[in-house]
């Protein structure tokens, strides 16, 4: 067994522990594991919860607003008004969420060094804290937040599926992939084009947000343990 690593397998799952800290540790190695298991929980259950806000909130809001047009209206308008805290609470919410998956991806994929993805989903985080922090009528700040949200997210998705093993999961991210990318290429061509008369730009950002609400409650809910060495 290596020096620097020592491995405790408990039913069909291992954990790795640094070898020089257990041999001195106060607790007992079975111990310790357990509360890195319940501390791998309690985080996979809070970046749910993240999520699950930030749907929740999206209801709610499509729910109160009646006044607002479902396919032509864009999010961020609902964010103003009555209610509003919810959905700005809620943008905040789907960044945490993306944060900590980010975090999570950095530290499984530092040795092999391979930033790109979880750097993209976290300047995905940042661009959503944009939009919280900024009202749609403060154009620049809160359009960059956008862009940078539902552009990065899709290529994100997509060269995730690359380093992907499992083939359920590599379709599974380039299908959301192309999908997020397909609505954002809509907005772009809607914002460019204006041609209000056959695209709905409420429709196509609100099918992309859906579309990234989905993925993001998947992998929080089977976000891999801190421990885990073995690649997703």
């Amino acid at each position: 067994m290596s020096h620097c690593a020592r491995v405790s397998q408990r039913g069909s799952r291992k954990y790795w522990l640094p070898g020089d800290l257990t041999r001195y540790s106060l607790f007992p190695m079975t111990h310790r594991i357990d509360f890195i298991s319940v501390l791998d929980r309690i985080y996979r259950l809070l970046a749910v919860a993240a999520v699950g806000w930030f749907v929740f909130a999206f209801i709610l809001l499509h729910i109160v607003r009646d006044d607002l047009s479902l396919w032509h209206t864009t999010l961020s308008i609902y964010a103003v008004g009555p209610a509003d805290w919810v959905l700005t609470l809620g943008f905040y919410a789907i960044a945490l969420a993306q944060a900590m998956i980010a975090f999570r991806d950095f530290e499984r994929r530092r040795s092999t060094q391979d930033c790109v993805v979880p750097g993209l989903l976290l300047v995905a985080a940042a661009g959503a804290v944009l939009v919280a922090l900024f009202p749609h009528d403060v154009k620049l700040p809160h359009n960059t937040g956008a862009v940078l949200q539902l552009g990065l997210f899709p290529i994100s998705l997509l060269l995730r599926a690359f380093w992907l093993k499992e083939q359920r999961l590599q379709t599974f991210n380039a299908v959301l992939a192309v999908l997020c990318g397909g609505a954002f290429l809509m907005l772009l061509l809607n914002d460019v084009l204006r041609a209000y008369a056959f695209y709905s730009f409420g429709f196509f950002q609100k099918a992309e947000i859906i579309c990234i609400a989905v993925w993001l409650s998947g992998h929080a809910w089977y976000m891999p343990g801190s421990v885990e060495r073995d690649h997703s």
